[in-house]
């Protein structure tokens, strides 16, 4: 296609060089002709019109004097007339092939003002043929050197291109290792287990499929189901750790996990866009949340889709402080919070497909989430 494209351009540019040789060539013996006959020099004319010119007509004043060379077929005659009547003002001209060979129709204003000169140019039957030579060996040589040099570089070129899938699936992968590694870290930290993640992940995948949202929406969410609490990393042992209720001030301590979480992810291009997640998933639809208080619709949709999920995680998984809760108990504490807690909306397409989701991720055990989820990060990520 290239040799093609490279073989198109050659022709163009040798056809427009031969047409202005050809042109230089007509024009240059239409001036002799034209000196000729003002000499009144007719048999000079005739002669000069019969080394290469078909036709001649010069326009003085009023005076009209046309010039055949015996013998021009009828349909090259006509041909002329044609073009004759197509004459305007200035220099133009007309190149076209005719009984295999090449003819030009030229016409000009004269140098003194008040004529004009008209006529039908045919290159030399060799000229012909060795012009043609060229312009074939032209383009034949360019395409020749396209389809080597192709053949040369493309070998080249394509094991450029595989080093630079390399390198960008290696900055995936490094991206991807980073994000599992952060988000295992505080998992273990906190529950000593990184089930918790990989189950989340899978359902806020689900989840985000049921109710429609775009690859690149689903890929954010990732970020942030997996990093949502990167930030208790900041939280002191004691708080973090502590069995029991936690007083009004240690609740305060933890609730800056969203900040620290934020200022974490923020500093990273590839992780930043776990930001919605981290931020909103401790709203609440009804307003009651934190950090922000926000409410509705104002809370981001990413981070509206985890709150459903991560509490069923949490309602349904077996935890130091509790026993896992039986799927339909979860689901009747999660519609209980229909409103107020979460988004009705997408806890009703959630609760479409709780049982089918608990089944595939819930009853896994941590092997099997691990595996799933890492199949899921390639196919997104990859």
């Amino acid at each position: 296609m290239l040799a093609l494209a490279a073989g198109v351009v050659s022709y163009v540019i040798e056809i427009r060089q031969l047409d202005r040789l050809v042109h230089q060539m007509a024009t240059q013996q239409a001036t002799h002709l034209v000196h000729s006959m003002e000499r009144g020099s007719v048999e000079a004319g005739q002669a000069a019109a019969v080394d290469g010119f078909l036709f001649a007509r010069v326009t003085t004043g009023s005076e009209t004097r046309d010039l055949w060379r015996p013998g021009v077929p009828t349909s090259l005659r006509g041909r002329v007339d044609e073009l004759l009547a197509q004459n305007g003002d200035g220099e133009h001209h007309v190149t076209f092939r005719q009984d295999d060979r090449l003819h030009m129709f030229i016409a000009f204003d004269l140098g003194t003002g008040n004529g004009r000169f008209a006529g039908l140019y045919r290159v030399d039957e060799s000229l012909d043929q060795s012009l043609t030579r060229q312009v074939t060996w032209s383009v034949a040589g360019i395409i020749l050197a396209v389809v080597l040099s192709t053949g040369i570089l493309v070998p080249v070129l394509l094991a450029l291109e595989g080093k630079v899938i390399r390198h960008a699936r290696d900055a995936v992968d490094a991206n991807i290792d980073a994000l599992v590694t952060l988000g295992n870290a505080i998992a273990q930290r906190d529950s000593d287990t990184d089930a918790h993640n990989y189950r989340v992940t899978l359902y806020a995948i689900r989840l985000a499929e049921h109710v429609g949202l775009d690859d690149e929406a689903i890929r954010h969410l990732i970020r942030g189901a997996f990093l949502h609490d990167v930030g208790k990393i900041g939280i002191p042992d004691a708080v973090l750790l502590k069995p029991g209720k936690l007083t009004e001030e240690e609740f305060s301590v933890m609730r800056t996990h969203v900040r620290r979480g934020l200022a974490i992810v923020g500093r990273s291009r590839w992780l930043a866009p776990a930001s919605e997640v981290i931020g909103g998933h401790h709203e609440r639809y009804d307003g009651s949340g934190y950090p922000q208080g926000l409410s509705g619709e104002a809370i981001p949709l990413a981070a509206r889709i985890f709150a459903v999920v991560d509490v069923f995680d949490a309602l349904t998984s077996k935890r130091p402080y509790k026993e896992a809760f039986p799927l339909e108990r979860a689901r009747d504490i999660m519609f209980d919070g229909r409103g107020r807690h979460f988004d009705p909306v997408i806890l009703d397409r959630f609760l479409e497909v709780a049982d089918a989701l608990y089944v595939e991720c819930c009853i896994a055990d941590e092997t099997c989430a691990r595996r799933d989820l890492e199949q899921e990060l390639r196919k997104r990520f990859g």
